[in-house]
């Protein structure tokens, strides 16, 4: 082979290099920049997804759980509690009818109030274990009352004076059945903030050679 014929091949090679590198540059910029684009898009899922946001419907199911306390415990529970202590209510129930209704009062306060604060587990068991025992002591009170009307004659207006009773106290289950749908949504929403977080991670782009 003689030299014209060498320098020749040697230059063919060296286009083919050339060529090559330039296709693997090509390449490498065209995953780099597709890489950019998922991260995009990650970001804008991330931005309207609202991870770290709560929905509306948490505001609206905490003001359901308000108004339910406001009605049964904070008024009729305090009103119940002054009645037994003031012996306002005859016969005068038992000792633990009265810390029944304080403990469940107390419970669910402190419930409501880590409810707001977004400690949903605790505000969870605070609010079923205040409900359990309010409604021990307003069962007793109810019963009795059921036991009297049963037994005595009374003026028409207070016939239904046990069903007066419930729509009282019943309405603390409100307050534990949406405890409860705080709580479900609540580990709904971390689980799938978790499978979005590995996403954003595994979506996250490799830093390319292009920008060394």
């Amino acid at each position: 082979m003689s030299k014209k014929d060498r320098l020749k091949a040697q230059k063919a090679k060296q286009e083919r290099i050339r060529r090559q590198a330039e296709l693997e540059e090509k390449r490498e910029k065209e995953d780099f920049e597709e890489g950019r684009k998922e991260s995009r898009s990650v970001r804008k899922m991330k931005k309207q997804g609202g991870i770290k946001d709560e929905g509306v419907y948490y505001l609206i199911l905490k003001l359901l759980m308000l108004a339910g306390y406001g009605y049964s415990v904070f008024f009729y529970g305090f009103i119940t509690i002054i009645g037994i202590v003031g012996k306002y209510i005859e016969p005068t129930p038992p000792k633990w009818v009265l810390w029944a209704f304080v403990t469940g009062v107390i419970a669910m306060t402190a419930g409501l109030f880590l409810t707001f604060f977004k400690k949903y587990f605790i505000a969870f068991a605070l609010c079923v274990g205040g409900m359990a025992a309010y409604l021990k002591g307003g069962s007793y009170l109810i019963n009795k009352i059921k036991d009297y009307l049963a037994t005595h004659t009374v003026e028409p207006d207070l016939m239904d004076m046990d069903k007066d009773y419930m729509l009282r106290f019943y309405p603390v289950i409100v307050i534990g059945v949406i405890s409860l749908a705080l709580l479900v949504i609540t580990i709904i929403r971390l689980i799938l903030i978790r499978k979005r977080k590995q996403l954003i991670k595994d979506s996250a782009p490799v830093k390319s050679i292009v920008e060394d």
